[in-house]
């Protein structure tokens, strides 16, 4: 019921908003990506994290249309750059490149990198960093355009090799030349690697911090390129020393993912400094709660758990608790929760193995004892009654390594044989049995300076016996 009137107004409110309706449909797709885009920026995904990769930055960058025709550099070529277009789906500037000739375009674009004036500079090499950061199948026409003999590497390297550069487009001429060596590396040399290695770490830097580290992780994807680009000088000190308190989050998540590219690779094939890895990974878990780098910390822990220095590590400086601890946190992400009690389990298991006493009798019989879990007082705590199995057979193999001629197992066996006799009822006898005490004694007073360890480890032994026989003497009654 109502007035013709009213009826009218509310048909034509309706018909408004059903037009409205259409419009933001028609738009939909486009604005999603444009808004995708911004936040990317907006969160310093992109390179710097100052007002060039602010929304307002990304936003004036978009609006912007070179002229291609102005710029000596680019005159030749202007019908080649303007196919790329800025704004659009990653599929459609693919398809665009493919259509028009994706070596010749790719070519012109490589030449835009001489242009003198920024803006059209940043402008082109944020439309190729959108491209292969939104749909990484557009690779492929880039691999097409190296295959006809494109040059990706001396324009990109020269604009980081100059003097004075935008720190935009340096971290942007970084990331897309060094994602192409992660994604392609058969077009690259080892070389080619070493020497963007050095350019990127330089000591008149014209990247950010985020954007060499963005570029180190790229090269890390490449399986062939790891083992070369990890020893170089500052590179692990720059992953492994990010501060897991104070590091923005994305400078935080890519020194976590350059570790994760390094997890992949197989025990014994790059020289890894583990227990500084695994601390710096407890640090994180333990500061950070940013899910992102939480999870792929988790990731990374799961992968270095195949490796048995390693996983020594995880076990050694506490990681279980560390994880556990995760769980009480509030997480948006349910499964997280998962991914936590996940991991939390396999470290379990993995103290279980470490305190195995088979590991322990199977150390023994190799012959050569190092620092380590099964070294620990807790090991001996959980532990020292099984040394009296198959008539103390532990314990004599641990007696006949005092005679042995490595440094370390000659430290570590005094260590243990003073822990058998502080734990076990009858240690001091059983020390005194197999005659242990005066070897102990003999290497205490070696002057050899090479056995500064061992020397100290045989002091502490002593001590203990020691200590033990002046207790015992306490209990003779009087």
């Amino acid at each position: 019921p109502g007035s013709p009137q009213r009826r009218s107004c509310s048909r034509t409110r309706a018909r408004i908003d059903l037009d409205k309706k259409k419009k933001k449909k028609r738009k939909g797709p486009r604005m999603a990506e444009a808004a995708s885009l911004i936040e990317k920026y907006a969160s310093g995904g992109a390179g710097a994290g100052d007002a060039l990769t602010s929304v307002e930055f990304r936003q004036s960058l978009a609006k912007f249309k070179p002229e291609w025709e102005r710029y000596e550099a680019t005159r030749n070529q202007a019908n080649h750059l303007r196919l790329i277009e800025a704004e659009v789906p990653a599929l459609k500037t693919k398809a665009t490149l493919q259509e028009g000739g994706a070596a010749e375009v790719l070519r012109a674009a490589m030449e835009a990198m001489s242009v003198e004036e920024e803006r059209p500079v940043q402008w082109i090499l944020t439309v190729l960093y959108d491209m292969l950061r939104e749909d990484s199948s557009c690779f492929s026409v880039f691999e097409e355009a190296l295959k006809q003999q494109v040059g990706f590497y001396k324009p990109l390297v020269s604009v980081l090799e100059r003097q004075s550069v935008d720190q935009y487009i340096a971290d942007k001429a970084a990331w897309l030349l060094t994602a192409l060596i992660g994604n392609i590396p058969r077009f690259f040399s080892q070389q080619d690697v070493k020497a963007v290695v050095a350019t990127l770490q330089r000591s008149d830097p014209v990247c950010s911090e985020l954007g060499v580290v963005d570029a180190i992780a790229n090269l890390l994807k490449a399986d062939s390129f790891r083992a070369a680009v990890w020893p170089m000088p500052g590179v692990a000190d720059r992953i492994t020393g990010v501060a897991a308190q104070s590091a923005s989050p994305p400078y935080l998540y890519k020194c976590i993912f350059a570790l994760w590219m390094l997890s992949f690779e197989a025990e014994g094939e790059i020289y890894f400094k583990e227990e500084l890895i695994i601390k710096k990974l407890r640090d994180v878990l333990t500061h950070s709660r940013v899910e992102k780098v939480v999870r792929l910390s988790l990731t990374v822990l799961r992968n270095f758990l195949t490796h048995t220095a390693f996983a020594e590590h995880v076990v050694e400086l506490g990681l279980l608790e560390v994880v556990q601890q995760l769980e009480f946190e509030k997480w948006r992400d349910s499964e997280l929760y998962d991914d936590i009690r996940d991991m939390a389990q396999q470290i379990s298991a993995q103290v279980q193995e470490m305190s195995n006493f088979d590991r322990y009798e199977r150390e023994l019989k190799e012959g050569q004892l190092k620092w380590g879990f099964i070294h620990s007082s807790k090991f001996w705590a959980e532990n020292v009654l099984k040394f009296e199995q198959n008539d103390f057979r532990a314990l004599k193999m641990l007696a006949s390594l005092l005679h042995s001629e490595d440094t370390t197992t000659l430290a570590v066996a005094c260590h243990d044989i003073g822990e058998f006799v502080s734990m076990h009822p009858l240690g001091k006898k059983m020390i005194s049995n197999l005659q242990v005490k005066e070897r102990v004694m003999e290497l205490m007073g070696s002057v050899d300076p090479a056995l500064r360890e061992v020397r100290r480890e045989a002091l502490l032994c002593c001590q203990k016996v020691m200590l033990n026989k002046w207790q015992d003497m306490d209990n003779i009654p009087k």
